[in-house]
Protein backbone atom coordinates (compact mmCIF):
# COMPACT_ATOMS: atom_id res chain seq x y z
CA UNK A 1 0.00 0.00 0.00
CA UNK A 2 1.39 3.59 -0.53
CA UNK A 3 2.29 5.72 2.47
CA UNK A 4 -0.33 8.75 3.15
CA UNK A 5 1.55 11.96 2.61
CA UNK A 6 1.25 14.43 5.38
CA UNK A 7 0.39 17.88 5.10
CA UNK A 8 1.91 20.62 6.32
CA UNK A 9 -0.76 22.33 8.57
CA UNK A 10 1.22 25.64 8.93
CA UNK A 11 0.27 28.19 6.44
CA UNK A 12 3.08 30.95 5.58
CA UNK A 13 2.29 34.34 7.32
CA UNK A 14 4.90 36.35 5.29
CA UNK A 15 3.12 38.95 3.58
CA UNK A 16 4.07 40.24 -0.31
CA UNK A 17 5.25 43.75 0.01
CA UNK A 18 5.67 44.25 -3.94
CA UNK A 19 9.58 43.26 -3.72
CA UNK A 20 10.76 46.70 -1.90
CA UNK A 21 10.84 45.44 1.54
CA UNK A 22 8.60 45.67 4.45
CA UNK A 23 6.82 49.01 4.76
CA UNK A 24 8.60 49.82 7.67
CA UNK A 25 11.72 50.13 5.00
CA UNK A 26 9.55 51.58 2.67
CA UNK A 27 9.25 54.52 5.51
CA UNK A 28 12.49 54.30 6.66
CA UNK A 29 13.65 55.09 3.12
CA UNK A 30 11.25 57.80 2.85
CA UNK A 31 12.06 59.52 5.87
CA UNK A 32 16.26 59.16 5.20
CA UNK A 33 15.85 61.09 1.76
CA UNK A 34 13.08 63.84 3.15
CA UNK A 35 16.23 64.49 6.11
CA UNK A 36 18.81 64.29 3.75
CA UNK A 37 16.40 66.75 1.29
CA UNK A 38 16.00 69.09 4.18
CA UNK A 39 19.65 69.73 5.87
CA UNK A 40 21.42 69.51 2.49
CA UNK A 41 19.31 72.62 1.57
CA UNK A 42 17.05 70.82 -0.66
CA UNK A 43 14.46 72.22 1.49
CA UNK A 44 11.01 73.37 -0.67
CA UNK A 45 7.66 74.25 0.66
CA UNK A 46 6.55 70.89 -1.27
CA UNK A 47 8.22 68.12 -0.52
CA UNK A 48 9.87 66.06 -3.67
CA UNK A 49 7.99 62.81 -4.31
CA UNK A 50 9.83 59.76 -4.58
CA UNK A 51 10.14 57.98 -8.11
CA UNK A 52 6.90 55.46 -7.55
CA UNK A 53 4.95 58.03 -6.31
CA UNK A 54 6.04 60.61 -9.28
CA UNK A 55 5.49 57.87 -11.98
CA UNK A 56 2.03 57.16 -10.34
CA UNK A 57 1.37 61.41 -10.18
CA UNK A 58 1.84 61.34 -13.90
CA UNK A 59 0.09 58.41 -14.70
CA UNK A 60 -3.33 59.55 -13.13
CA UNK A 61 -2.91 62.65 -14.51
CA UNK A 62 -2.66 61.36 -17.74
CA UNK A 63 -5.76 58.83 -16.91
CA UNK A 64 -7.99 61.95 -16.10
CA UNK A 65 -6.75 63.64 -19.56
CA UNK A 66 -6.55 60.98 -21.91
CA UNK A 67 -9.27 58.03 -20.71
CA UNK A 68 -7.62 54.30 -19.95
CA UNK A 69 -7.59 52.48 -23.13
CA UNK A 70 -8.84 55.27 -25.02
CA UNK A 71 -12.49 55.03 -23.22
CA UNK A 72 -13.09 58.00 -20.64
CA UNK A 73 -12.90 57.14 -17.48
CA UNK A 74 -15.62 56.28 -15.20
CA UNK A 75 -17.32 59.08 -12.80
CA UNK A 76 -15.93 57.39 -9.75
CA UNK A 77 -12.89 56.54 -11.56
CA UNK A 78 -12.53 60.01 -12.27
CA UNK A 79 -13.25 61.22 -8.25
CA UNK A 80 -10.55 58.67 -7.24
CA UNK A 81 -8.28 59.29 -9.46
CA UNK A 82 -8.77 63.05 -7.79
CA UNK A 83 -8.38 62.23 -4.56
CA UNK A 84 -5.27 60.09 -4.46
CA UNK A 85 -4.03 63.34 -6.39
CA UNK A 86 -5.14 65.56 -3.70
CA UNK A 87 -3.64 63.46 -1.40
CA UNK A 88 -0.30 63.26 -3.17
CA UNK A 89 -0.46 67.19 -2.85
CA UNK A 90 -1.48 68.65 -6.28
CA UNK A 91 -4.29 70.81 -6.45
CA UNK A 92 -7.58 71.74 -8.51
CA UNK A 93 -6.29 74.45 -10.16
CA UNK A 94 -2.53 72.71 -10.82
CA UNK A 95 -4.58 69.56 -12.36
CA UNK A 96 -6.37 72.51 -14.59
CA UNK A 97 -3.06 74.16 -15.65
CA UNK A 98 -1.96 70.27 -16.52
CA UNK A 99 -4.94 70.14 -18.48
CA UNK A 100 -7.34 68.27 -17.17
CA UNK A 101 -10.83 69.25 -17.76
CA UNK A 102 -13.42 69.46 -15.13
CA UNK A 103 -17.02 67.57 -16.39
CA UNK A 104 -20.36 69.13 -16.10
CA UNK A 105 -22.71 67.76 -14.75
CA UNK A 106 -26.35 68.07 -14.47
CA UNK A 107 -27.95 68.12 -10.74
CA UNK A 108 -31.04 66.15 -9.99
CA UNK A 109 -32.66 64.65 -6.43
CA UNK A 110 -31.48 61.17 -7.50
CA UNK A 111 -27.49 62.06 -8.48
CA UNK A 112 -27.47 64.10 -5.56
CA UNK A 113 -28.80 60.84 -3.43
CA UNK A 114 -26.14 58.83 -5.31
CA UNK A 115 -23.72 61.36 -4.65
CA UNK A 116 -24.67 61.92 -0.95
CA UNK A 117 -23.99 58.07 -0.34
CA UNK A 118 -20.62 57.81 -2.29
CA UNK A 119 -19.20 60.30 -0.39
CA UNK A 120 -20.34 58.34 2.79
CA UNK A 121 -19.24 55.36 1.68
CA UNK A 122 -15.61 56.61 0.45
CA UNK A 123 -15.19 59.61 2.13
CA UNK A 124 -13.35 61.69 -0.40
CA UNK A 125 -11.73 64.84 0.27
CA UNK A 126 -14.60 67.63 -1.05
CA UNK A 127 -13.17 68.94 -3.94
CA UNK A 128 -12.11 65.78 -5.29
CA UNK A 129 -15.86 66.00 -6.54
CA UNK A 130 -15.18 69.14 -8.68
CA UNK A 131 -13.76 67.36 -11.44
CA UNK A 132 -17.73 66.36 -12.12
CA UNK A 133 -18.60 70.03 -11.84
CA UNK A 134 -20.00 69.17 -8.24
CA UNK A 135 -19.67 70.98 -5.20
CA UNK A 136 -19.81 68.95 -2.58
CA UNK A 137 -19.45 69.60 1.43
CA UNK A 138 -17.57 66.89 3.42
CA UNK A 139 -21.16 64.88 4.12
CA UNK A 140 -22.23 64.58 0.55
CA UNK A 141 -24.41 67.45 0.42
CA UNK A 142 -24.20 69.39 -2.91
CA UNK A 143 -23.90 73.06 -2.80
CA UNK A 144 -25.95 75.12 -4.94
CA UNK A 145 -23.94 76.70 -7.32
CA UNK A 146 -24.13 80.32 -7.06
CA UNK A 147 -22.62 83.09 -9.12
CA UNK A 148 -19.97 85.41 -7.68
CA UNK A 149 -18.78 89.00 -9.15
CA UNK A 150 -15.55 89.31 -8.77
CA UNK A 151 -14.01 92.78 -7.38
CA UNK A 152 -13.01 93.72 -10.36
CA UNK A 153 -16.72 93.81 -11.70
CA UNK A 154 -18.04 95.13 -8.65
CA UNK A 155 -15.38 98.24 -8.82
CA UNK A 156 -15.92 98.64 -12.19
CA UNK A 157 -19.99 99.10 -12.00
CA UNK A 158 -19.52 101.04 -8.91
CA UNK A 159 -17.10 103.42 -10.48
CA UNK A 160 -19.74 103.69 -13.68
CA UNK A 161 -22.46 104.96 -11.12
CA UNK A 162 -20.31 107.83 -9.67
CA UNK A 163 -18.92 109.09 -12.95
CA UNK A 164 -22.50 109.44 -14.28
Amino acid sequence: MAKARKTSSKKSTKKSSGGRGSKEAIEKRRVARQLNALLTGGSSKKPKLDGRTEARRKRLVKELKEGKRGKALDPIKVVQHTNDLLEIGETISSLKKQGVKPRKTEINDEIAEIVKRAQSAYEFHPNAWRMLGLRVDAEGEIQKRTRRRTAAKKTRKTTKKKKS
